[in-house]
């Protein structure tokens, strides 16, 4: 007599072969655990009013051509300088692709807020990537 019974099913159909991870898929799963980690990669902010997590990349600042005239810098067409920054956030907190010119408010509410104008949005792998500016006047 057995100290227990072993009963085991396996079914009827064959199991369908392993196969390996597609590099797709590994990166897919890596999005969540890796570049969108509070702790290591992406930060908290506010965008457009919801509490996200998401990274961004101060890409470059240009300042605008101006002329001197009675003892100042002048150059009140352009602003005074060009803020270039790259915000990556996922599709499923942002929601439906901005369109192209559109204001982006970022921690609003704050000292650090900021109005940036999107130039590009790219949707890849469920993660939006926007080209933004801010011109400083």
């Amino acid at each position: 007599m057995a100290l227990f019974e072993l009963k085991q099913d396996t079914g009827s159909e064959a199991a369908a072969p392993w196969a390996p991870p597609t590099f797709k898929g590994c990166v897919a799963a890596d999005i969540d655990a890796a570049f969108f980690e509070e702790n290591e990669h992406a930060d908290r902010h506010t965008v457009d009013g919801k509490d996200v997590l998401i990274v961004l990349e101060d890409d470059d600042l240009r300042e605008h051509s101006a002329h001197w005239e009675a003892g100042a810098k002048q150059n009140f067409d352009t602003g005074l300088y060009t803020a270039h920054t790259i915000l990556y956030i996922r599709v499923e907190d942002y929601g439906p692709k901005p369109k192209i010119g559109k204001q982006l408010v970022l921690d609003k509410g704050t000292k650090s807020q900021r109005t940036y104008t999107i130039n590009l949005c790219q949707e890849e792998s469920g993660v939006y990537r926007m080209t933004m500016e801010r011109t400083r006047q």
